[in-house]
Formats: C-alpha cells, sequence, structure tokens
C-alpha cells in the first residue's frame, strides 16, 4: 500500500494524527532514503529533511508541532500598559474596549485593549432572564417578613367571566394590592374607582393592622410604580397624596420602580394573574357579600395554604413565623374590604355632626 502523502498529512483534524504522519515520513526516509519519501509523500526534500533532522535530534519530541509566534515583537503591549487597561475594566467592568479608551485616555487600540480584557478572562457575558430572576431572588430572600411591600392596582373589568357579575351586582372595579416580597402574604381591598384616596386607604390600613400586631410602619418599605394613584404624577411634594402618607404620617418608606421596569414589581404583578386564573375565571358572585366572602376566603387560602414553588415550596404563613417566631396567625386575616363602603357610606348626602368634609369620618 502506498503511503499516505504529505497533503494529507497536513489536513489532519488532530494533533495526533499528524504526529503519527511525520513519524512515518521519518521512518520512510530512514529505510528508503530522502529522494523516495519525496516522491512517496508527495514533499519537498526540504521538508522531508526538516522533520527528519529533528527527529535525529530531538527523537519523538522532535515531531510535536511548534509556535510560529516571533521570538521578539517589538510593538507589543508591554506589561504595565495591561495593567493600566485591567485596572480600568475592574473598576468599571460595564465599560467595552472604546468607552475604556475615551473616559481612561489609554493608548492601546481598541481591539489591543479587547483581546487585553478577553485573555485576562474579564468579558461579561449578557444574563439570561432566568439568571436574573434567580439573582433577584436571592435579594429578596434578604429581607424580613412582613418588611418591605408591593402595592399595585389590577383593573377587574377586563376579565369577561367577572364583567358580568360585576355590571349584574354592582361589584368594585379595581383591585389594591398589597404583596410582601419575603413571604408572598397577600392582602387585598377594593374600589369602585383607582384614585390616589383608595391607594392611601389601602396603605393605611394594613398599616394600621400591623402596627396592632408590633410590626412598627417606619420598620416597613412600600414599592410601587410611578401611577397617579401612588403620587406619581405630582411634580412637587405636596401636603397630601399616597407618599405623604406613607413617609409623612406612617414614618414609612416609599419607593417608585424604575420606568419601563414592570419586572421591579414582579410579585404583585404576578399575584395578579393567579389571582384571575385561580379565583375570578372560576367564581360567580351573587352579591356584594358573597364577594366579600369569597375573596376572604382565597386570601386566606393563599396565605395559609398554598405553596409557593419560588420559595421552597412554603406557604406565606410559614415563612412568616420562621422570620417573625412568635407572632400571631391573625397579623395574615386582614379582611378584604370594598373602600368606597368606608369613605362613601349610605346616605352620603346626609351630613351629620360626626362627619366633616366630603363625609370623611373623623
Amino acid at each position: 500500500m502506498s503511503p499516505v502523502t504529505y497533503s494529507t498529512m497536513i489536513e489532519g483534524k488532530t494533533k495526533d494524527s499528524k504526529f503519527q504522519l511525520r513519524l512515518e515520513l521519518v521512518r520512510y526516509a530512514q529505510d528508503k532514503g530522502i529522494r523516495e519519501a519525496t516522491r512517496a509523500f508527495r514533499c519537498s526534500r526540504n521538508t522531508v529533511r526538516k522533520w527528519l533532522r529533528r527527529y535525529e535530534d530531538e527523537h519523538m519530541s522532535g515531531l510535536n508541532e511548534r509556535s510560529c509566534a516571533p521570538h521578539n515583537i517589538p510593538h507589543k503591549t508591554s506589561a504595565y500598559i495591561e495593567d493600566k487597561v485591567i485596572v480600568a475594566r475592574k473598576e468599571v467592568p460595564c465599560y467595552g474596549a472604546k468607552r475604556l479608551k475615551e473616559m481612561f485616555c489609554l493608548k492601546p487600540s481598541e481591539g489591543a485593549i479587547a483581546r487585553i480584557i478577553r485573555q485576562n478572562g474579564l468579558t461579561k457575558r449578557p444574563k439570561k432572564k432566568y439568571q436574573k430572576k434567580r439573582d433577584l431572588r436571592e435579594v429578596k430572600a434578604k429581607y424580613m417578613a412582613l418588611s418591605h411591600h408591593q402595592e399595585d392596582t389590577k383593573f377587574l373589568y377586563d376579565m369577561p367571566h367577572y364583567w358580568i357579575s360585576m355590571k349584574k351586582h354592582r361589584l368594585p372595579k379595581f383591585q389594591y394590592t398589597i404583596r410582601d416580597t419575603k413571604s408572598g402574604t397577600l392582602m387585598l381591598a377594593f374600589a369602585e374607582e383607582r384614585s390616589m384616596k383608595c391607594a392611601e386607604m389601602a396603605a393605611q390600613r394594613y398599616l394600621d393592622h400591623l402596627k396592632a400586631y408590633g410590626i412598627e410602619p417606619a420598620e416597613t418599605t412600600f414599592q410601587t410604580d410611578g401611577g397617579s394613584e401612588f403620587s406619581g404624577t405630582l411634580k412637587k411634594k405636596a401636603q397630601r397624596g399616597f407618599t405623604h402618607t406613607i413617609e409623612e404620617v406612617y414614618k414609612a418608606k416609599h419607593c417608585y420602580i424604575p420606568p419601563g421596569c414592570p419586572n421591579a414589581n414582579a410579585d404583585v404583578e404576578s399575584s395578579h394573574a393567579i389571582i384571575e386564573n385561580e379565583f375570578y375565571d372560576i367564581e360567580g358572585f351573587t352579591g356584594r357579600d358573597d364577594f366579600l366572602r369569597k375573596v376572604a376566603i382565597f386570601q386566606h387560602y393563599f396565605n395559609f395554604v398554598r405553596p409557593n414553588s419560588y420559595k421552597k415550596g412554603k406557604t406565606p404563613w410559614q415563612i412568616v413565623k420562621e422570620e417573625r417566631p412568635g407572632i400571631s396567625p391573625e397579623v395574615l386575616l386582614l379582611p378584604p374590604v370594598i373602600l368606597d363602603d368606608i369613605f362613601r357610606p349610605p346616605f352620603r348626602f346626609q351630613i351629620k355632626d360626626d362627619r366633616v368634609g366630603h363625609n370623611v369620618p373623623v
């Protein structure tokens, strides 16, 4: 059988195959001579002499690949400059090669800076969505239960199954949801309108309820979007509104999520999807009292019975009990209410001595 040609040897995909073919070339040349090896492997005499000489000088190791890089590179970036690039990148990991060169006045080209970053393992791949969610859960896990809350408004009149009962029995059109970030505890209130007053009252009821069980409002934080019901459209800090009530009256903290980042309120937003699928799309209502009774049952089920797969399969009450041992389970039993029944009672146009302003209780 004729030996493999040298060109086939060069096209070998692995280093082992190249080594073996070089070894065959050398042994053939030792046995038959350089001229015969040249003809058999279809390569030049210089190629045969090169591998034969290396084999005679270094034996088997002489047939391995050698680097073709030059021994001296005059224009190579110095170690001092490379260190400057590495320090700059570590100081601002979000900057790319172009921004690093501009902001830190670095001498190397953008390509050289990118190469230095890559060779030193300082590249930063964008995180996938599931990785961001995982990191966010780790941050939320550090909160104390019933200390960091998210509040949002859910529109109820866009759900076909609920809409029938809503029109027939004059049920609420809006749901004001408060959810604890750490435990997932859910507290609900309802109203006929989306307003700052309703958002304030829902938060006030909840904060007063927590205070009754030893949790001071000053220890809590409320996080909302920039909606008008949460004072998001007020240009100046006024002596009224949702933020004023939370921060000035109750001494709690109120913060807004970044614009265009609804995922920052993911806990309360996810509860809206859950309650729509597991409650509103299933239940029917015969009146306002029946509506409040069934909502209260679902809220108690959510807080005490329903496990949360994103919180290691625990219920909100299990997490609260672990974080705050000795606290009464009644802390999660705040009943849902229709806020209009509080500040708009029956016979609202009949002003009595114990009512002031727009019939708001003293």
